[in-house]
This record gives structure tokens, C-alpha cells and sequence, in this order.
């Protein structure tokens, strides 16, 4: 189910009499629940209450119904219900009828209403469907209940008309939604008079829909039309009021409206639609054009906290502390909101225009706060302003039709919103109609226009902010068309961009845009562009001689209200010119002011991470595990093992233990047959392995690969790379969970044989362990090697190679072996515990945490005499070694 199917759901719920027999499972039913499983609860089978007449649906609701006039003192006995604790009730309800009561046993919220008016807070049982509180819907149900209605409005007239839904009309059907949307709000607020939109459905758009299109053609054509250029339109069509402002600009054109999609746009106009929020809302309606959007309807927006985690930094922080300054004087005031008036916004990836909304009702808001101000201490002469912000100054680009239409529609919304508080304020608002120049939204591709087409660059006076979420898409995931559009931004610019995220297109036009101007940029981003490969490949093209990163939200996590989306860890990354003024670093809940920081988002010198062969600090090499391309016929596992030795023990001596990243953190066991040039003639006698090696030459000869089929043909007994240890070996497993505290590694001796999911020291120093064991080592390759997905990835080029050391005496590096052994003695009084369940972070022993923390304390005291504070101690500390020593490398050089 989608948000709009469980509101709908909830109408229907809550429309007839109440019924405690009924009620439980029709709520069941609201909230998705199976048909199966509907039967079971209706038969008993899956009611496990512990209350009289009570139902209990495991980890959904615990309903209990009330006698009259006692619903708060049935929720209570359903709250101190065993089972509602061991069921892990979420929502525990009960009613008589007349008045509900309601507790969401996670967050501890309760719901007290009328009965009739639950269904006005279906938000707050949107957790049994499946979606964690969403916010908007819970407060604000209007949203979600006119998006159902404009969305069942589409598909009518699109069934109705089905040319409309083509390409090439799709342009004119968006820009009809809007208009219709318009209206629809206009006559609600003021803007038109009272029900006039409304009212012309009714009095001549026939009992079936059948004078629709006529009706509403004159009516908007009268809207498009100044009263004196008005010809060939019914009498009736004069009480619309002149409208304009580009909202009925272009041609107009309306579909014929069947009985269906006609009783569908009467419902939507008897809503209240005063209450919708611009900034939500138009991030429903643009899904409406798009079916495959609505399984989630309303759920894919950015939250006005996070826009504000953007905004605020970028621009509105600073305008406060300019108030602020000017609090005691009129004049100063007044230079503030002159200084407002020319500040511009944009959004080139503004979507249905969230951004671009906020941030005008948040410069509207500061404006109001002013002229509040100027009223107290200088009387008489503010009432002279109204406001200076125009719609004109907010500029955008999308690359969707029906999205940009919206956003257009959004910001008239904001204004007229913003203009009615402002009458709250003051008494008088300026008239609604005809309405003011309307935001700049185009409607193109953002990585193919040309931006200063779209927002000219400022004056010495002006400001331009750019702001904005752009999509998220690893290389993985982007389609043909994208690949181009990176290649027409980076081409002749940037070499390697092929393994991109498609957001750093963005970054890189803002910069352009950005050099010698009094501009500012911030964007969401996914944190994948400050870590790893692409921060070396982007950002030096990005920041240049010129720009520097201004503040920063590090890595943080990104979700929206969607029950299918796991979390996205995003950065926010501000740009700007070289200033002397303190950069801000946002981390977790803490800021702060510090001197730089460099694209890993990290407090220290701009530096970039190069992967190398050779360790730039002395470290032993590090090198891959064996790669096998045998097409799996020289792996085995442990049944397997046993069976082959037991029908012939002699070839115990081909098989080797191979280990993986799962087999040394879920301690899987498999084994590889391990044949060498010396030994591959007595491996060929027995037929077991004569018929592996056979399968292992057909499968390489079929290989797509030259080098496989020519160079690895003759050599079928073996695998493609071969390396072994004379006495151990120390491996580290290429990708690792995110959740766990440390990094696995593992010691072996030197019959095992390592794959190439794992990065290995042949025969290193045991001290090497407690390096790889270290926090320390974590929060690097966190960084500077990235993730795959949410997991840290290694590599021995990008991490060990540059891995900031102090020259280690011997006398450390024998402490450290010391440390690195109790680490693994401590594993081993655990067997058979895996790594996976010794590193889980809510079950590792204490043992093994304690024997970690003094291996930390061991090793960062020997880099600063003392442990470090917290891991932003850690990486300042890392890259400015890192940097000192660049800079030493290219002083020898």
C-alpha cells in the first residue's frame, strides 16, 4: 500500500457505525494486512490477545474497546497488557464509538480524538502500514488527500482522453493540473472569490461532466484575458478575475472530461485546500503524472529540516547575524533589506521546487521580522514597505515537465501564504491579482544548459545562492543517457570520470559558475564524492586555484518516509570563493569554526589521496589474494573435501584451505586444489583432477578475455595469480560491515591459501595486526578508501600504502606484537565464535573490547604521547601527517 490507499482505507473506516466485532478487522485490513492472514485473525487463530474481547495482531496493533465514556482507562489496561509488550504491539487503540484513544508504544505519542475525526489522523498509523511517522500527513492530511484526488483526476482524464497522455502533449496536460490546482487554491483563500471555481463546475459543466470542457475553457481563457480584451466569452465567465503572471500565459487547452474524472474534480473542489504546504505538497503532485511514482506517493521529498541544513549555513545564518548587528539602528535595518531584495535562488535540480519554496518563505519570514523591528523604533515608516522579495529571483531548473510546472505553481502558493501573513502582521497585503512575475523555472536538462542562461550572474550588488538536492546514482545505476550527460560536463576537464556518482556534475557546473562571482553553492550529496577514488578524481577541478569548501555536514544519515528505502549516508558540501573568514564543520550535533576543510570533509590541509605501489611510510607490502578464474572447478568445499579423500586419501596433498572475506568472518570452509609447475605432472595421474583441469581449459577458452583464453589456457591447472607465504600470512578482507568497530584481519599459516577478496601480507611482522586491528586504521580507510554500499572497502594501494605512521622503534613494534597477539588469543578463548559474531557491536565480549581499547591506547601513544579524543582528533591528525609527508617526498624528489 501506498500513504494515499492507507488514508483512503481510514475514510472508509471510520465512515459507518462503530462496531468492536468489525473494527479490528477492518483496521487490519487498512493497514495492508493479508487476506490470509485477515482469516486467521477473524477465526482466532491469529488473535493473541490476553484481554476479553480484545485483538491483538502480532507487531501491528493490540485493540481493546472501551465501555462508554472510559477509552483512556481501556488504553491504560491495553498498555500494561503482557502481551501487547511481548508481541511488540505498535499501536495500542481502543474506542467506545464516540471517542478514541491511542498510544504508539515505540515513541510513547499519544492520540486522543473524536471517532469521527480519526480518520483526519491516519498519519499517526501509518507505522502499521509499514511507514515510519510521516510527518506531513500526520499534521497535515489535506496534503495527502488532495494528491488522491488530483491523482484520480489524471487517470480519468487521461482514460478519457487518450492523446493527452502521449509525449507530446504531456507538456499541455501538466500545465492543465497546475492551472486546475490553482483554482482549486485560489478560491479557498481569497484569491478568487468564494467557491467561484466551484461553482462554475456545477452551474455549467452539466450533471455529468458533459459542458466541462467548455466551462472551464472560458473560465481559464477569462483568467488569461484582461477585462477590456475579453470578447466571444458567456457573461458568466466576467466574475474571473484577471490572472495571469505566467500561470495562464500560454495557450490554453482543456480535455473532455468524462462522468468518472468529472465527479472527481467536483470532489477535489469541495476540499480546503488553504492549508496545503508548497513545500510538501509539490513533491506529491508531481508524482501524480508518473503511476510508477505512487507506490510511494508523497514519500520521496526533502524534509524542511534538511533543507535547512543547506540553506541555513549557505545563506540564512549569516543574514541573522546581519540582523542581528543591526537590531538598534533603522538605517542599517533598512541596508538589510536591501540587501534581501537582491538575493537570488537556484536550484538546478529544483524538482517540484521544495527549495526554492523554503528558501522564499524563509527570506519573506526575516523580511516580516525587520519591518516588525522598524515599526518599534522608528514609527510610522515602515508601514510605507511591503515586501522586496520577488518570485523573480528564485530560478530553477528541471528536467521534468510536470515537476517544473509544479514548482512554478508551489512558489505562487508560498507568496500568496507568505503575503497572508504578512497581513496578519501589518493589516494590508498587496492584491492577489493579477499576480506578480512568477519564479524562473526551465524546463531542460541541467547538465546540458548553459546555467548563466538560466540565472545571469549577479551584479556587485546582488547575491546568488545555488541550492539544491541533485539526484544521487552510482555509475552502476545510471542509464545510457546519463553516462553521456557526465561525459558532456567532464569531457576535456576531468579524465577519469566514468565511476562518477552522478551528483558530481553538479558540483562541478557550480564551480564553474561559481569563480569571481559573488556566488555560493551547497548541495546534498551522497558521501561517496568525499571518500575514496572520486575525491582524488573530482575535487581538484572542483575547488581549483580559486574556491574552497566553506562549510560542510559530514556524513550523516539520509532517509526519506519510504518503508522500502534503507537509509543513504549523505554529506552536505558548501562552496565558495578563497575567503580569510573560518570555515564551519558540521559533525553529528557538534560545529565547528576551523581554519580549512579539505574534500574528505575532514579539518586539515587540501590534500588528495593518490593510491600507490610502494608505502609511503615504510610499511611492509601489501598485496593481493590469488585470483582463481577456474570457473569454481578447482574450489571445493568441506563435503566435498571429505568424499574426494575418502575415495582417494593421496590427493590430501593437492588440497589446500582457501579462504575469502566470508571465510574468515563467518568461518566458512573451503578448500582449493593448489597445483604448481613442479608438482602439475603428478597432479594429472589421478582422473579426479584431470577432469577438473579439463573443465577448467573449456572454461577459460571461452573466456571474453585475450589474455585468459591465450595466456591462461596452458596453465588450466592453476589459478591466475599465484602467491603463497613461506611461514604465514596476514589477510584483511576487501569489504567489511560498517557496523562493526574494528576491521577484521586474520592470521593464517602458510598452507592456506588467500582469494582476491582479501588484500594479504605474506610473511609481515605480527605488529602489522595491531595496526590493521586499530581504530586508528578504521576511520582511514573509512575515508580515504570509501565504501561499497554502506560497507568499508580496502585497498592495499589507497590505505595500507598510505596509511601515516611514526618510524617505529623496536621496542614499539614488539609492544605492538605483544598487543596484537592478545587480540587474537582473546578470539580464540571464544571459539568457535566467528569474527562476524565477535565484531557484532551489540554482542561483542568485553574481553575482546577491553583488549582492542588497550591496543588503542598502545598505538596512539606513540603518535601524540597520548589516545586521541574522538576520530575528528584522528583524521586531522592522519592528513597532516599524510600532507607533511607529500610535501617531504616531493622536496627529495
Amino acid at each position: 500500500m501506498n500513504v494515499v490507499e492507507v488514508e483512503e482505507a481510514f475514510e472508509r473506516l471510520f465512515a459507518g457505525e462503530f462496531d468492536p466485532e468489525v473494527f479490528p478487522i477492518a483496521l487490519a485490513e487498512a493497514i495492508g494486512t493479508s487476506n490470509a492472514n485477515i482469516s486467521k485473525l477473524k477465526s482466532g487463530a491469529m488473535n493473541r490477545t490476553d484481554l476479553p474481547g480484545g485483538t491483538l495482531l502480532n507487531g501491528k496493533f493490540h485493540f481493546f474497546p472501551a465501555e462508554e465514556g472510559k477509552t483512556e482507562e481501556a488504553l491504560e489496561t491495553l498498555c500494561g497488557s503482557k502481551a501487547t509488550k511481548t508481541r511488540k504491539v505498535r499501536v495500542a487503540i481502543s474506542t467506545d464509538g464516540t471517542a478514541v484513544a491511542a498510544r504508539d508504544m515505540k515513541s510513547g505519542e499519544a492520540r486522543f480524538c473524536d471517532y469521527a475525526e480519526l480518520k483526519n489522523n491516519f498519519g499517526f498509523f501509518l507505522p502499521l502500514a509499514g511507514f515510519e511517522r510521516f510527518k506531513a500527513a500526520d499534521e497535515n492530511p489535506v496534503d495527502i488527500r488532495a494528491t488522491s484526488r488530483l491523482a484520480k483526476l489524471y487517470d480519468a482524464l487521461i482514460k478519457a482522453n487518450p492523446e493527452w497522455g502521449k509525449d507530446d502533449n504531456r507538456h499541455v496536460m501538466n500545465q492543465f493540473m497546475t492551472r486546475i490546482v490553482f483554482c482549486l487554491f485560489a478560491e479557498d483563500t481569497g484569491i478568487l472569490s468564494d467557491n467561484l471555481f466551484a461553482r462554475c463546475l456545477t452551474d455549467y459543466g452539466g450533471n455529468a461532466g458533459e459542458t466541462a470542457q467548455d466551462a472551464i475553457l472560458a473560465a481559464f481563457t477569462a483568467m488569461a484575458t484582461s477585462s477590456d480584451k475579453r470578447h466571444d466569452l458567456p457573461k458568466w465567465a466576467d466574475d474571473f478575475p484577471y490572472v495571469n503572471g505566467g500561470l495562464f500565459a500560454e495557450g490554453i487547452a482543456v480535455p473532455i472530461f468524462s462522468r468518472t474524472a468529472f465527479q472527481y474534480l467536483k470532489e477535489a473542489a469541495g476540499m480546503d485546500w488553504k492549508e496545503i504546504n508548497p513545500d510538501i505538497f509539490g513533491s506529491m503532485i508531481q508524482s501524480i503524472a508518473d503511476p510508477k511514482a505512487r507506490s510511494e506517493l508523497g514519500m520521496h521529498y526533502t524534509s524542511v529540516p534538511n533543507i535547512l541544513k543547506v540553506i541555513g549555513p549557505l545563506f540564512l545564518d549569516d543574514l541573522d547575524e546581519a540582523i542581528d548587528k543591526a537590531w538598534t539602528k533603522a538605517s542599517a535595518l533598512r541596508a538589510v533589506l536591501q540587501r534581501i531584495s537582491k538575493i537570488r535562488v537556484f536550484d538546478p535540480a529544483c524538482g517540484s521546487g521544495n527549495f526554492l519554496v523554503v528558501s522564499y518563505r524563509e527570506l519573506r519570514d526575516r523580511e516580516i521580522r525587520i519591518l516588525k523591528r522598524l515599526e518599534e523604533i522608528d514609527p510610522g515608516h515602515a508601514m510605507e514597505m511591503f515586501s522586496s522579495v520577488s518570485l523573480s529571483n528564485f530560478h530553477g531548473i528541471e528536467i521534468t515537465d510536470f515537476a517544473a510546472e509544479t514548482a512554478k505553481l508551489a512558489l505562487f502558493i508560498a507568496e500568496y501564504q507568505a503575503n497572508a501573513r504578512f497581513a496578519d502582521v501589518f493589516g494590508r497585503m498587496p492584491p492577489a491579482l493579477p499576480l506578480r512575475d512568477g519564479g524562473h523555472i526551465v524546463c531542460d536538462n541541467a547538465l546540458r544548459v548553459n546555467w548563466d542562461a538560466v540565472c545571469p550572474p549577479p551584479d556587485l550588488v546582488e547575491e546568488v545562492y545555488i541550492a539544491g538536492n541533485p539526484p544521487f546514482l552510482g555509475s552502476t545505476y545510471q542509464t545510457k543517457e546519463q553516462k553521456a550527460d557526465l561525459a558532456h560536463v567532464f569531457k576535456g576537464d576531468v579524465k577519469n570520470f566514468a565511476a562518477f556518482d552522478f551528483v558530481a556534475a553538479w558540483f562541478f557546473k557550480a564551480s564553474r559558475y561559481l569563480e569571481g562571482r559573488t556566488v555560493r553553492a551547497a548541495f546534498v550529496s551522497t558521501n561517496s564524492i568525499c571518500q575514496g577514488y572520486s575525491v582524488a578524481a573530482l575535487w581538484p577541478h572542483v575547488l581549483g586555484r580559486h574556491l574552497e569548501i566553506g562549510f560542510a555536514h559530514k556524513d550523516f544519515k539520509w532517509r526519506n518516509n519510504a518503508s522500502s528505502n534503507a537509509a543513504v549516508i549523505c554529506s552536505i558540501v558548501g562552496l565558495r570563493n578563497q575567503g580569510a573568514s573560518r570555515k564551519r564543520l558540521f559533525i553529528g550535533d557538534t560545529t565547528s569554526l576551523v581554519d580549512n576543510i579539505n574534500p574528505y570533509l575532514v579539518n586539515g590541509p587540501t590534500v588528495y589521496v593518490h593510491g600507490t605501489r610502494h608505502g609511503m611510510f615504510g610499511l611492509p607490502a601489501m598485496d593481493y589474494g590469488n585470483k582463481p578464474v577456474e570457473g569454481g572447478h578447482l574450489i571445493v568445499d568441506e563435503t566435498t573435501r571429505s568424499r574426494l579423500i575418502e575415495e582417494e586419501p593421496e590427493l590430501s596433498k593437492f588440497l589446500r584451505p582457501f579462504m575469502g572475506s566470508q571465510e574468515i568472518t563467518k568461518g566458512f570452509q573451503r578448500y582449493c586444489f593448489w597445483i604448481t609447475d613442479e608438482t602439475v605432472s603428478d597432479a594429472l595421474q589421478f582422473p579426479e583432477i584431470r577432469e577438473r583441469v579439463e573443465s577448467v581449459r573449456s572454461f577459460r577458452a571461452e573466456s571474453p578475455d585475450a589474455y585468459v583464453r591465450e595466456k591462461l589456457l596452458p596453465l588450466s591447472y592453476r589459478f591466475k595469480q599465484v602467491f603463497t607465504s613461506k611461514s604465514h600470512a596476514i589477510l584483511v578482507p576487501r569489504v567489511t560491515s560498517e557496523r562493526r568497530p574494528y576491521l577484521p584481519v586474520e592470521r593464517v599459516g602458510a598452507d592456506v591459501i588467500s582469494s582476491d577478496l582479501n588484500q594479504v601480507l605474506y610473511d609481515a611482522p605480527d605488529w602489522c595486526i595491531a595496526l590493521i586491528a586499530s581504530k586508528l586504521h578504521l576511520v582511514w580507510i573509512a575515508t580515504v578508501c570509501g565504501k561499497l554500499k554502506s560497507d568499508f572497502r580496502y585497498s592495499n594501494t589507497l590505505g595500507w600504502n598510505t596509511f601515516p605512521v611514526p618510524a617505529f622503534t623496536d621496542k614499539q613494534k614488539s609492544a605492538l606484537e605483544e598487543s596484537a597477539r592478545e587480540i587474537l588469543l582473546v578470539r580464540a578463548d571464544h571459539h568457535p565464535k566467528t569474527i562476524a559474531q565477535l565484531y557484532d557491536p551489540d554482542k561483542m565480549p568485553d574481553d575482546l573490547r577491553q583488549a582492542h581499547r588497550r591496543n588503542d591506547k598502545l598505538l596512539e601513544s606513540m603518535y601524540i604521547g597520548r589516545p586521541f579524543r574522538n576520530d575528528t582528533e584522528r583524521l586531522e591528525y592522519l592528513f597532516k601527517r599524510y600532507a607533511d609527508r607529500v610535501a617531504e617526498l616531493k622536496k627529495g624528489a
